[in-house]
């Protein structure tokens, strides 16, 4: 039916593809400036067209704030360095400014409609199931753009969508194609193996003092101790000051009769509807619609029970058993018809049949939606802590600010912490990777290790440790980064020289043990004059568990060896073994597709060769534009 079609569709039908595109594109591309400004240098040309030097700025602010956004506590400020975020961000933009290139070329466009479209059913801005105008306003902000910046990165994507999909789209494998990968994929080959003992090799390394002492002087920067602080900082805890705040019962009466005026008065312009639904269809055209909506019409005004019509002939099954009931109407939702005819109704009355976009409908307005209010001492609490919360924003603000004040003119947290009436804590060591307690927050380790606390020794600016805590840092201890003493890492040493000389002696004995084999040795009194002994497995597929993952993909890796003879290979497996191994009887698969598998492995394989035949597309782009870099300094 029609009204259920138009209740599906008010839920929103999805455009995730379209905004994790826009996403993705905000985390890897940035986002460019659309206004030139005067004075403004450019760091590179594309094909003549410049990217200057404030849209990689704000490309690279963008991306700060997407890796702080994305990955909250897990944040690595090291992300942060600026020579790495500087080499994406310009990367994106010359990547950018190339396919916009290309589809101002070939003449793709999105119309504002559909625009439009995509923004109001995209669920990210909708709010129960409804377009949000302030939900779209909220995101643009939060990403720094304009309403008409997001349009254009919006309406880029959405062209750049139909480009990537239609070369994707174009790749296909014929049937033959398809039959002979099928053929390798399902090919058997026997297999056996050697496995030679990487534990054994290791201990049987002799370390001498010399060796420590050479491998020390050679690798001294695997031996580095990291730089380390510990800082004292003071937090500031809205919670904290809200539990101060004195609320009187004259103020908690004052909110909730405000409240329960408020639910009246939401209840009272809450309309409540029942209808009845005709809809044209194949046995009945419009006007024998209009006509029997007339009819009922003159069979309620004469009496009739509305709910019985209703159950009767609505096309609307779900109002229909429900005595053509809608509940409360939001306005809207039926269209501006509709809203208008029940808006003229007193409680009770039942409108003309009315013409919407669905059918002829007949209305009755059944009254206001009862307000539900609770009691004061329901309400007491919550209305409590209400009032703390409204009252104890502009504070939290204030005394923010006040800390930053205060501890910018002061030389450590003493002034601050008195002032404040805050308790000064500290924190143990940690890295540039975070540790423990406070420092765990990565907004924190990058304060500690910035330049103004690290090395002038000042206090931070206000860290925001989350929306109800702000701190302040100052430095307790540095440690700088240092060489450890020898002999407290000579474990690690003879650890690390006896596995490189193993892992050493241990290939050249595979080695050995395939030429033997390849000389003519008897592969039974090899292994046993070893101590090995060969592992087997007969027409092993492709995935086959009863073998190590890295031996079998070399196994299938070797070439096919002639009638009656052996390939050989070896593979390290991941606890530093070393497998030698022997291929024999290599048979391909024969076994002919049927139309669905061939059908499910020809989607997949081509969608993934058109994946690439995409990235080939944007590289060629790249190879033959006329790039130049004119400035790398992000900072300039």
């Amino acid at each position: 039916m029609l009204l259920q079609d138009m209740r599906e569709k008010a839920q929103g039908w999805v455009a995730k593809v379209i905004v994790a595109a826009i996403a993705f594109t905000f985390a890897i591309f940035g986002l460019e400036s659309l206004s030139p400004n005067t004075g403004n240098p450019d760091v590179a040309t594309v094909n003549g067209e410049a990217i200057t030097q404030q849209q990689l700025m704000e490309t690279m602010d963008q991306q700060r704030r997407v890796l702080i956004q994305q990955m909250g506590d897990n944040f690595d400020p090291s992300m942060l360095d600026s020579p790495m975020l500087q080499n994406a961000a310009l990367e994106s933009l010359i990547q950018r400014a190339l396919l916009r290139a290309r589809l101002q070329d070939d003449q793709m466009v999105v119309s504002e409609a559909m625009l439009d479209e995509v923004i109001r059913t995209a669920q990210e801005f909708q709010v129960d199931g409804q377009y949000s105008p302030d939900r779209v306003m909220q995101y643009v902000r939060n990403m720094g753009m304009t309403v008409a910046q997001f349009r254009n990165m919006l309406r880029e994507e959405m062209i750049s969508t139909q480009l990537r999909a239609g070369i994707a789209a174009s790749e296909f494998m014929t049937t033959a194609e398809l039959q002979q990968l099928n053929n390798l994929q399902t090919q058997t080959r026997d297999i056996s193996w050697l496995t030679l003992n990487n534990e054994q090799a290791r201990n049987a390394v002799n370390v001498s003092d010399d060796d420590v002492a050479v491998y020390y002087a050679d690798n001294g920067s695997r031996f580095m101790q990291p730089e380390q602080v510990s800082v004292d900082y003071i937090v500031l805890d809205k919670n904290k000051i809200a539990e101060t705040i004195q609320v009187s019962d004259a103020d908690i009466r004052a909110r909730y009769n405000a409240q329960v005026a408020d639910l009246k008065n939401k209840a009272s312009n809450e309309l409540r509807a029942s209808m009845i639904l005709l809809e044209p269809n194949g046995d009945r055209d419009e006007a024998a619609t209009l006509a029997q909506a007339n009819e009922l019409s003159t069979q309620l005004k004469n009496g009739a029970d509305f709910a019985a019509l209703a159950q009767e002939f609505s096309d609307d099954p779900d109002s229909a058993a429900q005595g053509g009931s809608l509940g409360a109407v939001e306005t809207g939702f039926f269209g501006s018809e509709f809203d208008s005819a029940l808006a003229g109704l007193e409680a009770g009355a039942v409108s003309e049949p009315v013409q919407t976009d669905f059918g002829v409908v007949l209305i009755r307005r059944d009254g206001s939606a009862e307000a539900r209010i609770p009691s004061l001492e329901q309400m007491r609490a919550s209305i409590e802590r209400e009032l703390r919360n409204q009252a104890v924003d502009p504070l939290f603000v204030e005394q923010s600010q006040m800390m930053a004040d205060i501890s910018f003119e002061a030389s450590d947290l003493a002034q601050p912490a008195e002032t404040m009436g805050l308790e000064i804590q500290s924190s143990p060591l940690f890295g540039r990777n975070g540790g423990e307690g406070i420092a765990a927050n990565a907004r924190v380790v990058a304060a500690a290790f910035s330049e103004d606390v690290l090395e002038l020794r000042a206090n931070s600016d206000l860290v925001e440790l989350s929306p109800e805590q702000v701190a302040v840092l100052h430095i307790r201890e540095h440690k700088k980064s240092e060489q450890k003493p020898v002999a407290d890492v000579k474990d690690e040493i003879v650890a690390a020289i006896q596995t490189e000389r193993g892992a050493e002696q241990l290939k050249q004995r595979a080695e050995a043990v395939i030429a033997e084999l390849n000389g003519g040795a008897n592969a039974e009194q090899l292994a046993t004059s070893n101590g090995l002994t060969w592992a087997a497995q007969e027409k092993s597929v492709r995935f086959n568990r009863e073998v190590p993952a890295q031996l079998l993909a070399e196994a299938f890796r070797l070439p096919h060896p002639a009638a009656g003879q052996f390939s050989y290979g070896t593979a390290t497996l991941p606890n530093g073994d070393i497998a030698v191994i022997r291929i024999a009887n290599v048979v391909n698969g024969n076994d002919a597709l049927d139309a669905d598998q061939a059908r499910m492995m020809g989607t997949s394989l081509a969608l993934r060769q058109g994946t690439q035949m995409y990235d080939e597309y944007v590289r060629n782009l790249r190879d033959t534009a006329d790039i130049k870099v004119v400035q790398a300094d992000s900072e300039g």
